[in-house]
């Protein structure tokens, strides 16, 4: 049993309350196992002493004697073996039904084993609590009566031990009596000192762990509101990115990052900076690409308009009179078609506004390139109303776009017709199988598709003089 309380202890511990409660109350239950091993020891070596001076001694007190000695050897057996509880339960059942039985051999109701039910009681309430406390009250009330009931019908006889022996078992169980007392209060007193000590051990546990809670906690809070600070101004930088890049994509080129304003913030992470800069340098390039291309663009569709004009494949001016009569009888071509209004209109690209005229840009392309003005103009001195203005204004762009796509039509139709030709030429010069004939009938394709005058072909591996 040594061993055991040992081990228990060991594995667990002497810190928390609950488990030095278990243990006070596994050291008591092993020490009463012990006292009553002893006590009852004793007592047979006095019955088997009074067996051959007292006459007609029972001999059944010594059996139960051994009967109780061998209960306690299995009270100490289930300790061993960590069964609190079926050692407690053993201990209490045994002890009451041998001292109750023994009450027929030591003088009945009245002897001196009645002072060993209390002691039973308190052992069970120190080890087991109220719980057992009260299951053996009840049986030894019980019991207790039983016993008195049948002793006074008669029914029962208790042998009546001799006076002297009847006076040492009185002194054997005081003893007995005394020493549990004595144990049972060790123990309070011990489990009172050792909680006392875990208490101002757990207050001094707990003031320390309060302190680290409260460090704990302020850490908490100032990082939270660092991570509050950081989380909104990134919020902050990222809507500025967000903003910046609206104002490229609507059209504000001249747009850009303020990035010394960045890098004044506080602990604004590097990588943002990098970031910006990257922005910067990549959406400065891809409007320096886009300026290029869209001037490379408008030049070309300025050219391409320029060619098609000096074409001839449509007349600069169109003049549109009212005469009352079919809508289109009044339009005719007229190289001079052109308003007051229109003059300004092509100089500020805007919208030209007069009494009687009203002159509007025609720009199609890429930049929307001027190709043209577009100029109303009536008898009546009334202003323009603002649906008229926005008639006007949305006939003008449809008359932009569709103009331009058909500029696009008939440059695609040129390119093919250029193309076709080219192919067919090819062809005819592919059939020829020799380098003369090759050379002759080249020239003669290429001058009859651009009517030109003269051709000449020449190989050679070095420079000719220029002959006149």
């Amino acid at each position: 049993m040594n061993n055991v309380g040992s081990a228990s202890a060991d594995v667990l511990g002497v810190t928390d309350p609950v488990v030095e409660d278990r243990l006070r109350r596994f050291h008591l239950l092993r020490a009463s196992g012990w006292i009553a091993f002893t006590a009852f020891s004793v007592f047979i070596a006095g019955y088997l002493i009074a067996l051959f001076f007292v006459p007609d001694f029972p001999i059944l007190l010594i059996a139960l004697d051994i009967v109780a000695i061998l209960s306690m050897l299995v009270v100490a057996r289930l300790l061993a073996r960590g069964n609190f509880n079926s050692a407690l339960l053993f201990f209490t059942f045994s002890l009451t039904l041998i001292l109750f039985l023994s009450l027929y051999f030591i003088n009945g109701a009245r002897g001196p084993i009645v002072l060993t039910f209390p002691l039973i009681v308190l052992v069970a309430s120190e080890v087991g609590g109220q719980r057992y406390a009260r299951i053996t009250v009840v049986a030894h009330v019980l019991l207790y009566v039983a016993f008195i009931l049948l002793e006074s019908l008669g029914v029962i006889t208790p042998y009546q031990m001799p006076e002297f022996g009847l006076w040492l078992i009185w002194v054997a169980i005081f003893i007995v009596a005394a020493v549990i007392m004595l144990v049972v209060n060790q123990q309070s007193v011990t489990f009172t000192r050792a909680s006392f000590s875990a208490a101002q051990k757990r207050e001094e546990s707990l003031v320390v762990m309060s302190q680290r809670a409260e460090a704990a906690a302020l850490a908490e809070r100032t990082a939270q509101q660092q991570a509050l600070r950081t989380a909104q101004q990134l919020q902050e930088v990222v809507q500025e990115y967000a903003t910046y890049l609206e104002r490229i994509a609507a059209g504000d080129y001249s747009a850009s990052l303020d990035l010394s304003a960045l890098a004044e913030r506080p602990n604004l992470p590097p990588e943002l900076l990098s970031l910006g800069q990257y922005v910067n340098t990549t959406v400065a390039s891809l409007v320096t690409a886009l300026d290029e291309a869209q001037k490379v663009q408008q030049t070309y569709t300025r050219q391409s308009w320029e060619d098609l004009m000096q074409a001839r494949r449509a007349p600069a001016g169109y003049r549109y009179r009212a005469d009352g009569t079919d809508a289109t009888s009044g339009i005719e071509v007229d190289e001079n078609a052109w308003l007051p209004p229109m003059t300004q209109t092509v100089r500020s690209r805007d919208v030209t506004v007069g009494a009687q005229e009203l002159a509007l840009p025609i720009a199609s392309g890429a930049r929307a390139q001027l190709i043209g003005a577009l100029g109303v103009r009536r008898e009546q001195d009334e202003p323009w109303s603002e649906d008229e203005l926005a008639l006007v204004t949305t006939v003008t762009d449809q008359l932009a776009q569709t103009l331009e796509n058909l500029r696009l039509l008939d440059e695609t139709t040129r390119r093919a017709a250029r193309e076709q030709m080219a192919g067919e030429i090819t062809g005819r010069i592919r059939e020829a199988v020799e380098i003369e004939a090759v050379l002759e009938r080249a020239l003669s394709e290429l001058g009859r598709a651009v009517a030109a005058e003269r051709g000449t072909a020449y190989l050679a591996l070095s420079e000719q003089e220029e002959t006149p």
